[in-house]
């Protein structure tokens, strides 16, 4: 399942109901004490619990604080009271896009009291409206007193009876809120429903910046506990504890019984007052610790906090690439207090590359606070957040409009001002290079030192002095050097794919000025994935240990969707069955794959019979004839 949106109100600082939208990447941005990890502290509340009676907003109207959830992903068929199959949305317990949306209750007094409920489109008819609360045997006695029809239905089964239930009352449904925990009897079905649905929430950990760091606590002890509360969550592991579980219960209760059968020889009447059972559950995590020891057995928290920071880094980074290539991962979503604490730049470079590349995976989020321009600058728009405080209270505000798929200026500004964003380009840039997106600059960058390894006498772009402007606008620093650079007077070359009419035009009315400083391009073929060779693409999926048999790539292919759904469905999944946004987040991952790995085996053979190595070197040509202007 996947966070979509989390809603708070009451909390701390968080008095008014205020939306977060989620991506999978979530960078919060703004002043000291403006609420960022206040929106971490309330997903630590959500998930974990975390809360006391002083988190309740100061001059709060009431005494509830609420949090909410909204969760996508949720699959068609699903498990909720019994073994057998049934869907959410039959069961009336999913909102009205179709979403599990759950809310959580704080009651604050001398102590917190907890709730949960749901927030869904439920049945309105009297007798449907709290049919999930019954039990099989009352489903079972109501159905016989109101006349439901339970031929040919399962009845030994809850969900086949709600059914019928539903068919006989009719399905108009509303907006409700279902109470699934909190005062509910033993007897009430649903404490059974919310069990199953609660099962299936990501984890949660987060990493605070001010905990001490020390090898049995805070931000070296929670990855490691992370680590083992994620394995434990596999399927293959939760069935070998299930059946550990169920051997234990077996063998305790059977030597419980014959202690209660030689009671009944003492006194029959004790006897008949007693009976067995395993009453509490255990508790796997609580049984496993790990420690990091050096060498020499010296404890990390005898480390500088530096080195000790660092464990986290190689803790993220090891885990993006854990995660990438484990497709049966439970889902998680990580957050982190100002990666940059306590950090030379390059490890700090390194950790948000690790974070967004950890975003990237299947069944992960990543949410992070910052106050470093230079770590800010490389995150995508869509996954900037601005927290501020207003004439209206504390607001959450994007920097990308998700509906119209545009940046939106005003936010974009007050980052830049709030965090002293500025660009950096030295005064030694020769030319500036336009290119959509930077998996084109790696692409170029890797096939110009192709072409001077064969030979060719031409420019070497990892070592020119050209400043890259990515006009698709795929980061803050790239917007900020894009708005900047184009008033340097530089030469300027343009390189667009050829697919998209905008850029066609775009290139058209450049190529119009017959300006010697301004030229440019549009690939022949669709963009630049589509010179790469078949065979590149099919030994790099070998070097990972995947599989991939591309025979050929047609010149308008979308190259990075081919390689999503062909993999996909090798690897025994349903392209066409896919959700389009799932579709678009493989397609990329893709490209990015292609453009760092699978051109790394480019050579200029394979280059020729793809029909790019003339087209590409013109481009190379004419950026070296353009620097020397």
């Amino acid at each position: 399942m996947k966070l979509e949106k989390l809603t708070i109100r009451n909390y701390r600082c968080y008095k008014e109901e205020t939306i977060f939208k989620v991506d999978d990447l979530n960078c919060l941005i703004g002043k000291n004490d403006a609420g960022k990890s206040t929106i971490m502290e309330a997903l630590d509340a959500f998930f974990n619990d975390k809360i006391d009676t002083g988190d309740l907003s100061t001059n709060s109207e009431g005494t509830e604080i609420e949090i909410t959830c909204e969760f996508s992903g949720i699959p068609n068929t699903l498990i909720l009271d019994t073994s057998i199959e049934t869907n959410p949305e039959e069961e009336g317990i999913l909102n009205e896009e179709g979403n599990l949306e759950i809310i959580r209750v704080f009651k604050v007094g001398k102590t917190v009291g907890k709730s949960i409920f749901l927030k869904a489109l439920n049945y309105t008819h009297p007798e449907l409206a709290n049919l999930l609360e019954l039990k099989n045997g009352t489903l079972k006695a109501k159905a016989i007193e109101l006349g439901v029809d339970l031929d040919g239905v399962t009845k030994t089964k809850n969900p086949p009876i709600r059914t019928a239930f539903r068919n006989h009352f009719g399905r108009e449904k509303a907006n409700a809120r279902i109470k699934v925990d909190g005062s509910l009897t033993t007897e009430n079905n649903l404490k059974a429903v919310w069990g199953k649905l609660n099962a299936m929430l990501p984890i949660y950990s987060l990493f605070k910046v001010d905990k001490s760091l020390d090898d049995k606590d805070g931000d070296i002890q929670d990855p490691m506990k992370s680590a083992i509360e994620e394995t434990l969550s596999i399927d293959a592991i939760q069935t070998k504890l299930q059946e550990i579980e169920d051997l234990v219960r077996e063998q305790s209760t059977a030597v419980a019984d014959s202690i209660i059968k030689k009671l009944t020889d003492i006194d029959a009447s004790l006897a008949e007052t007693l009976k067995s059972d395993l009453r509490k559950q255990p508790n796997w995590k609580g049984l496993f610790d790990l420690t990091l020891f050096n060498d020499e057995g010296i404890p990390l928290n005898k480390r500088g906090s530096g080195v000790r920071r660092l464990v986290l880094l190689s803790f993220f980074q090891a885990q993006a690439e854990k995660r990438k290539a484990d497709k049966s991962a439970p889902s998680i979503i990580y957050a982190i207090e100002e990666p940059e604490t306590s950090q030379h730049p390059n490890h700090q470079m390194l950790l948000i590359q690790s974070l967004i590349e950890l975003s990237e995976s299947e069944n992960t989020q990543v949410f992070f606070t910052s106050h470093s321009a230079n770590l800010v600058r490389e995150i995508p728009m869509q996954s900037l957040r601005y927290v501020v405080s207003t004439e209206e209270g504390l607001k959450i505000q994007n920097a990308w409009d998700f509906e119209t798929n545009q940046e939106i200026q005003e936010t974009i500004n007050a980052i830049i001002e709030t965090l002293g964003i500025l660009p950096n380009p030295k005064d030694t840039v020769r030319v500036l290079v336009y290119v959509e997106g930077n998996n084109d600059v790696l692409a170029l960058k890797r096939y110009s030192s192709l072409y001077i390894t064969e030979g060719e006498n031409i420019i070497d772009l990892n070592e020119a002095q050209i400043g890259w402007v990515i006009t698709g606008g795929s980061s803050l620093k790239h917007y900020v050097e894009n708005n900047y650079l184009s008033g340097l007077g530089k030469p300027e070359v343009h390189i667009y794919d050829g697919d998209d009419q905008k850029y066609i035009q775009a290139v058209a009315d450049i190529n119009n000025l017959n300006d010697p400083y301004k030229v440019a391009f549009n690939t022949t073929r669709r963009e630049l994935e589509n010179y790469l060779h078949h065979e590149a693409i099919n030994e790099v999926y070998a070097a990972n240990g995947g599989s991939c048999s591309l025979i050929a790539i047609d010149p308008q292919d979308d190259v990075p969707t081919l390689v999503a759904e062909h993999t996909f469905n090798l690897s025994g999944g349903n392209w066409v069955g896919l959700e389009v946004e799932k579709k678009k987040k493989k397609s990329d991952t893709k490209k990015k794959l292609l453009n760092t790995q699978a051109v790394e085996l480019m050579t200029i053979a394979r280059l020729k019979e793809t029909d790019g190595f003339t087209e590409i070197k013109g481009w190379l040509e004419q950026i070296e004839a353009s620097s020397n202007l």
